[in-house]
């Protein structure tokens, strides 16, 4: 056995987990998840199944105008071109 595996299998551990238990102040915000989301539909480095689910999601969600991103965005996302150069990002702290 190696030094970090455990000595557990993973056929004894049910299938799907149990659900978390949030509190008030500890729950998702709905809008920090589509951002998250649309996000991944920019990211060049993101899978074409990951774009897929991304996509899924954000519809599934209510959000079908953020599925589709602009051809511009796209390029400047792959060039790493960002809204706001780093000087005035780092300047403005």
């Amino acid at each position: 056995m190696h030094f970090f595996q455990t000595r557990n299998s993973r056929t004894t551990r049910s299938a799907t987990p149990a659900p978390r238990r949030r509190g008030f102040f500890h729950r998702k915000d709905k809008d920090r998840v589509a951002g998250g989301l649309k996000a991944s539909l920019v990211n060049p480095n993101t899978t074409r199944a990951g774009r897929k689910q991304a996509k899924r999601e954000l519809r599934a969600m209510g959000h079908e105008r953020d599925t589709h991103i602009s051809l511009m965005n796209r390029i400047k996302r792959t060039l790493g071109m960002r809204s706001t150069p780093r000087r005035t990002r780092v300047a403005a702290y």
